[in-house]
């Protein structure tokens, strides 16, 4: 339509929804509002966030720095620190792209930012290392329905025919397999395998998810497991959550790859799930880092 009459059009309205992208367009950018709320701020660069924030009186960010950050194709020098005025030697603000203005702002003004610490996704087992490893404790379930929740809810769903291994909300299993560059054959034939036991126990191919850390060995489990149950990245899946989600962390011996380094990813991944989550992986390896250690002694 007329540009001028979709001006006026919104111009009139009480509440305007539009993506940040939108924001930069001839027509937002002839609007004026009281608030802006952005929503999953964490995971936008500042330039997306300031085209909505610049088209308001005051903004809300909302979001988690502790999953993960804006995606960039190429990015400058990483910044860890923060400058501060009359800081010469500091790069201006938002010199990374991938450091979003909500992470910035939280580390800048904590007292100034307000923690949504009411979850309603995973059950309180599934939740509880998350909880205490990123979220200083403060994460927990909504509600006691959310907090109790089991694959027994789910309709033609029979617990008892699960083996003893996966009779817990959250079981670790470690196959002895051998990475093969950024594949692991013997994690991705376990994970099939686990795949099928819920299916025979009767849980809808797509009410189950399965997360690796790399596109190979993505590829090598979708071989695998039926068109119907989703198979994806860390990166892919988030956002998204199944009943029952199954990991694959493929190193064995170290974790020498930069990709177990960000410890968001794992958070992410971990907090898919709402019913059953399953870490298939090489113990030893995982449990050369603190954090990867801690969450397989709870696994286990």
């Amino acid at each position: 339509g007329d540009p001028d009459e979709r001006v006026a059009e919104l111009r009139g309205a009480r509440v305007v929804a539009a993506t940040t992208a939108a924001c930069g367009s001839r027509i937002m950018r002839e609007q004026e509002f009281d608030v802006a709320v952005v929503d999953e701020a964490g995971q936008l660069t500042e330039p997306g966030t300031l085209a909505a924030t610049n088209l308001a009186d005051r903004f809300v960010l909302v979001g988690d720095h502790q999953q993960l950050p804006p995606v960039v194709q190429a990015d400058e020098a990483d910044v860890t620190g923060d400058a501060g005025a009359g800081d010469e030697d500091s790069p201006p603000p938002g010199a990374s792209l991938s450091r979003s203005l909500f992470q910035r702002l939280i580390e800048r003004y904590p007292d100034a930012s307000v923690m949504l610490n009411r979850q309603y996704r995973m059950a309180q087992r599934i939740q509880a290392f998350a909880s205490r490893e990123f979220y200083d404790g403060e994460l927990r379930p909504a509600t006691g329905e959310v907090a109790a929740q089991h694959l027994r809810d789910l309709p033609e769903v029979d617990v008892d025919a699960l083996p003893a291994h996966l009779d817990d909300q959250v079981a670790f299993v470690d196959p002895d397999g051998h990475a093969d560059g950024n594949t692991n054959p013997t994690e991705a034939a376990t994970v099939a395998e686990t795949v099928q036991t819920y299916r025979d126990a009767g849980v809808d191919p797509s009410d189950i998810g399965v997360i690796a850390p790399f596109r190979a060995q993505v590829a090598e489990i979708g071989k695998r497991v039926p068109d119907d149950v989703t198979v994806d990245t860390v990166d892919r899946f988030q956002g998204s959550s199944k009943e029952v989600i199954v990991i694959s962390f493929v190193a064995t011996g170290t974790l020498d790859s930069p990709i177990f380094e960000d410890y968001r990813r794992v958070n992410v991944a971990l907090t898919r799930a709402r019913k059953a989550l399953v870490l298939v992986g090489d113990a030893e390896a995982l449990s050369t880092h603190e954090t990867y250690g801690r969450m397989v002694e709870w696994a286990r």
